[in-house]
């Protein structure tokens, strides 16, 4: 038994011609089913085209961040210098020495009794930047406070702190002109 199209031909319902446009159609509506099947796989490498994009934009967020991030820490090094090079107190230098702490370790500054006893009440304070000391008073060191605690090695803190009832040393004074 033949196909459908053979047994209408033996009947003389239909031509070759019509036949075998008949068949040259189906072969066309074939090949646009391939054809849709391939425009899946297009829509998959849109996808993963727009997933590349996404990642390639959130890489590029992120080294943004990165580089806002630098530039704003730069900002508050210049700031930071700024203050301490406009408000450094250069005449401070004398014969007695002040020894104050950094980096656990002892460090000592030369310089005059005014500025020891300004230290030691808070009027002054030191600062540091790349390895150099400044010593500020007290209203521009809290600017630099502001920007960065880092930058602080030594600054006394007000006289208002609460002390202990219980401390039995609270009625001794610490004489002014201890040194260690």
């Amino acid at each position: 038994m033949g196909s459908l199209q053979d047994q209408l031909l033996k009947a003389g319902l239909t031509t070759e011609h019509k036949a075998k446009v008949a068949k040259t159609e189906k072969r066309k509506a074939q090949k646009k089913k391939k054809k849709k099947g391939a425009t899946s796989d297009q829509s998959d490498l849109q996808k993963h085209i727009e997933q590349t994009k996404l990642e390639q934009q959130r890489k590029a967020e992120e080294l943004n961040q990165a580089k806002q991030a630098e530039l704003k820490e730069r900002e508050q090094v210049a700031r930071v210098k700024q203050i301490l090079e406009h408000h450094n107190q250069d005449e401070i230098r004398g014969e007695v020495t002040f020894n104050f702490t950094y980096d656990n370790k002892v460090k000592e500054l030369d310089v005059n009794e005014q500025t020891k006893q300004s230290l030691s009440k808070g009027r002054l304070a030191i600062c540091v930047l790349e390895g150099k000391f400044y010593v500020l008073q007290d209203e521009p060191a809290r600017k630099i406070a502001e920007v960065d605690e880092k930058y602080i090695v030594f600054h006394v803190a007000d006289d208002t702190v609460e002390s202990d009832e219980d401390d039995p040393y609270a009625g001794y004074e610490i004489p002014d002109d201890l040194t260690w």
